[in-house]
């Protein structure tokens, strides 16, 4: 649970709960749609964070593999930890300074799935690991990386660095592309006492042309590059070397081409939206699709918002825009709360702007005033709009409340 008072800075809530605590506003037991909360809010549903956490938990361990979830989506340590309880092997971050959030809510193992170059962020990382207050892994994928690396800390006693070589796809993203630098910086790196290398690490979510149709061997190819990878590197290792990869999109290719590797190998996935899914992105492309309800992930980040005006009679004016909801892929998908389920809405989100959102409706559908809900797309341009977010029972009772810190 948050903590703290809640007041104007985290919009959406009730004006009566300005200057409480969040436990002492729980207290009041408040439902979202009698508590005069300030419309937009984004609330979380509870039931559909906590499966998503056991069905994701689930599968890692019937497959044997661990789970490093990236944790950029909602950058809660309370939902993170809510991960690590449920099994998972660390967390993974975008950079230095999310860790650094991580690090301050008590997390020691942390994953930095990118290549780290400031010199400070370098020489804090290999202090903490030398310490052993801390486990970090970082991504290098260029002899000009390591040689920032190494100079970040030559100077440096008791410096200790934790390195994944980042493989990477043509047109992708960063990462080794030729398996033969791969060695070169292997040679290179095995010669510095200060770092190790810990294994093989990439993203297969960046393959340009990859997805779950004409995609398919242009996924499986790059990771089964992944694996040559590791061939490379293992010999140079004196412990099992790990394989990682795994967005929210793929993770069962992954685990299925890295269980092909020959040698023992710690396999980690870093799926990370999966802990909130979505209503559209990832309901389109995630390998539960048309799997039964039990088994399916369910989208847990909903927007209730007021229709402001129907200036038109199939427009309805709603009162949130960019500023509220993502729409870097897709726009929001209008829901309805029938019971306690929710459908989708007969309307369309024909565009926004940063505070207003324009629906083509039904006309006579809905009227002023009227509270309408919204489903995401893509979950990680969604947290970071709200600092405070209510986590609601199937009733839309308020039961807890989640921090993010973007």
């Amino acid at each position: 649970m948050a903590s703290g008072e809640i007041n104007s800075e985290f919009k959406g809530f009730p004006l009566a709960a300005h200057g409480t605590t969040v436990a002492q506003f729980l207290a009041t037991k408040p439902n979202l749609f009698t508590a005069d909360f300030q419309f937009p809010i984004m609330v979380l549903r509870e039931s559909a964070l906590a499966h998503n956490i056991d069905r994701m938990a689930k599968y890692c361990g019937g497959l044997g593999v661990s789970l490093a979830p990236h944790v950029k989506t909602p950058m809660s340590p309370q939902i993170a930890k809510r991960q690590m309880d449920a099994g998972a092997w660390a967390i993974t971050v975008a950079n230095f300074a999310q860790a650094n959030v991580f690090l301050d809510a008590g997390f020691k193992k942390i994953i930095i799935g990118n290549e780290v170059l400031e010199p400070t962020s370098i020489r804090e990382i290999a202090k903490r690991n030398h310490e052993g207050t801390a486990e970090i892994i970082f991504y290098i994928d260029s002899l000009a990386a390591l040689k920032i690396v190494q100079s970040a800390i030559s100077q440096q006693s008791g410096a200790k660095l934790n390195i994944f070589m980042e493989i990477g796809a043509l047109g992708g993203r960063a990462g080794i592309r030729d398996l033969g630098l791969l060695k070169e910086l292997m040679v290179e790196i095995v010669k510095d006492p200060k770092i190790k290398v810990r294994g093989v690490s990439g993203f297969e979510g960046a393959v340009p042309g990859g997805d779950r149709e004409a995609g398919i061997e242009k996924l499986r190819a790059f990771l089964r590059h992944i694996v040559s990878a590791a061939e490379i590197v293992a010999p140079y290792l004196d412990e099992k070397i790990i394989i990682s990869a795994g967005g929210s999109s793929f993770f069962d290719y992954v685990a299925e081409e890295f269980a092909k590797y020959q040698g023992d190998a710690h396999i980690i996935l870093r799926s990370g939206g999966y802990v909130s899914h979505d209503h559209i992105h990832y309901e389109e492309l995630y390998p539960f699709m048309g799997a039964d309800e039990a088994d399916r992930f369910v989208p847990a980040l909903e927007l209730w918002s007021r229709v402001l005006s129907i200036p038109e009679p199939n427009l309805a004016i709603l009162n949130y825009g960019k500023r509220d909801a993502g729409n870097d892929l897709d726009n929001p998908l209008p829901i309805k709360k029938v019971g306690s389920k929710v459908e989708a809405f007969s309307a369309k989100i024909e565009k926004l702007n940063d505070q207003h959102a324009f629906a083509e409706i039904t006309p006579g559908s809905v009227e002023v005033g009227q509270i309408v809900g919204c489903g995401i797309s893509h979950p990680c341009t969604n947290f970071d709009k709200w600092r405070l977010i209510p986590v609601v029972d199937d009733n839309y009772d308020v039961v807890d409340c989640i921090q993010t810190h973007f």
